[in-house]
């Protein structure tokens, strides 16, 4: 959000009150704000992303929430709450997920977080044909059940931005270099895909597909 924009919520929250397009008085408003954020929010006001007047305002209860990858026990939950969900949607018959293909769901690391586990959920309820998501209807970095290898490069410790350009290239490869479904796989869009691949060096930049 510009900071601009971010003085302008910070005066909502407080005075409780908005300014309507074209209105020449105030409305008040009866509000509650429920934020979340992937970010470290203590560096973005440190780098003067977020205003600091705002954070403070924002942070009454903070509740921390692990990531999917900590939280495994949670998956099958989850995973047939969107199978459920998915299925109504799409008119599909769809109600239960196969043992092998949930386990291996609960063994995959999600780097996208819930927003990808979203995504292999929705794409498997679209391409099923029973009642059953197996693993056929998984993805093929899920299907194949391949693990990232991680390694020194030239003797130190890659950077966490090092590792995950090498992830993102890696679920490149598994769907045959297609950006659109690997920016699905990670729970992401395409130009936040290109963006993360996105060299130093503007002669190397991939172009989007």
């Amino acid at each position: 959000m510009p900071p601009e924009m971010q003085v302008k919520l910070l005066r909502v929250i407080q005075e409780k009150e908005v300014l309507r397009l074209g209105a020449t008085a105030p409305t008040k408003v009866d509000i509650r704000v429920v934020a979340a954020t992937n970010r470290d929010v203590a560096q973005a006001v440190a780098d003067q992303i977020l205003r600091q007047d705002l954070y403070f305002r924002l942070n009454v209860v903070a509740l921390h929430i692990a990531p999917l990858a900590q939280r495994p026990d949670d998956i099958p939950l989850l995973a047939q709450h969107l199978l459920h969900k998915f299925a109504l949607q799409m008119g599909q018959p769809v109600s239960v997920i196969a043992p092998d293909a949930l386990e291996r769901v609960q063994a995959y690391a999600f780097p996208g977080n819930v927003r990808e586990l979203e995504n292999i959920i929705e794409r498997g309820v679209a391409i099923s044909v029973g009642d059953t998501l197996g693993l056929e209807q998984l993805p093929p970095h899920l299907r194949s059940g391949e693990l990232a290898v991680f390694r020194k490069k030239n003797g130190r410790i890659p950077t966490l931005d090092e590792q995950e350009r090498d992830y993102i290239r890696w679920v490149l490869d598994a769907v045959g270099g297609h950006q659109t479904l690997a920016a699905q796989a990670l729970g992401i869009n395409r130009s936040s895909l290109w963006r993360k691949l996105k060299p130093k060096n503007p002669d190397d930049n991939p172009a989007p597909d």
